[in-house]
């Protein structure tokens, strides 16, 4: 029925989206905007207009303004009462109430950055090696094995098909490859429940009844994966493509596709 309905027919949802944009453009839906006004800012010394929606209760230009006129009257703290607040915020829990400001529940441990050798504290249950990210992408991210270092290139190819999205330039050439050897493909075509989460195959090939996976190498975390999906799964046949098995593919086959992305 939804092919043979005229409202999902191509030609009329653009001539529709049309007519509603050039009416939006000439103003026939104005009244479906909510009103806007101009107002000027309640500091005394400050002129500016701002506009904002009508049902907006903002008074002021900026945060600024507002913080400086309602705080005219209290003036500048002493030491002695800002020892008083920093007092009796402690204990308090903040907006997240993930923990209490002066209160360390979790305790610290004290790491060195392999990166610049700088000593920091981070929570006892956190398997963290790098003091912060940049350090971690300096040691890691230059290691050719590293999934930070992979260079994968995600987005839809045209000369494959305009309607897949792949997630990196293996994948694709991959699937110009099967193409090539006009072997039938799908790509992720199917999701498998493991034990704590789900996996998704890159591959499946109708002929051959089996399922491909291209990885770069195989991580702890892959491994496991792997296992669980062969456990699971025994009645699957599952082939993996590592890094030397892809590099002898691109050997052998890439002077033949014309759109082969080195990476």
């Amino acid at each position: 029925m939804k092919d043979n309905y005229f409202y999902f027919d191509d030609k009329y949802r653009k001539l529709q989206a049309e007519k509603t944009r050039m009416a939006w453009q000439l103003g026939l839906h104005d009244g479906k905007r909510a009103r806007v006004e101009e107002r000027k800012c309640k500091k005394v010394d400050c002129n500016n207009l701002f506009k904002v929606k009508y049902f907006d209760p903002k008074q002021f230009c900026s945060q600024s303004c507002s913080a400086t006129h309602n705080n005219l009257k209290r003036g500048p703290l002493t030491e002695e009462w800002r020892e008083k607040i920093s007092l009796s915020l402690t204990g308090r829990p903040n907006e997240s109430a993930k923990f209490r400001k002066g209160n360390i529940i979790v305790p610290r441990l004290k790491k060195i950055c392999p990166a610049c050798n700088k000593e920091f504290l981070t929570a006892r249950w956190r398997n963290k090696k790098y003091c912060t990210v940049n350090c971690s992408m300096k040691d890691i991210g230059s290691r050719p094995t590293s999934p930070k270092a992979a260079r994968a290139k995600a987005g839809i190819r045209p000369d494959i098909d305009p309607n897949l999205y792949f997630f990196s330039r293996w994948e694709a050439n991959f699937a110009r490859l099967m193409t090539l050897l006009k072997i039938k493909w799908i790509f992720q075509p199917k999701t498998f429940q493991l034990k704590k989460q789900k996996y998704t195959p890159d591959f499946y090939l109708p002929e051959h009844n089996s399922f491909i996976e291209i990885k770069n190498f195989l991580a702890e975390y892959s491994l496991k994966r792997d296992k669980e999906f062969r456990e699971l799964y025994s009645e699957e046949k599952l082939i993996l493509i590592l890094k030397e098995d892809y590099l002898k593919l691109q050997e052998q086959f890439s002077s033949h596709i014309e759109n082969w992305e080195f990476s």
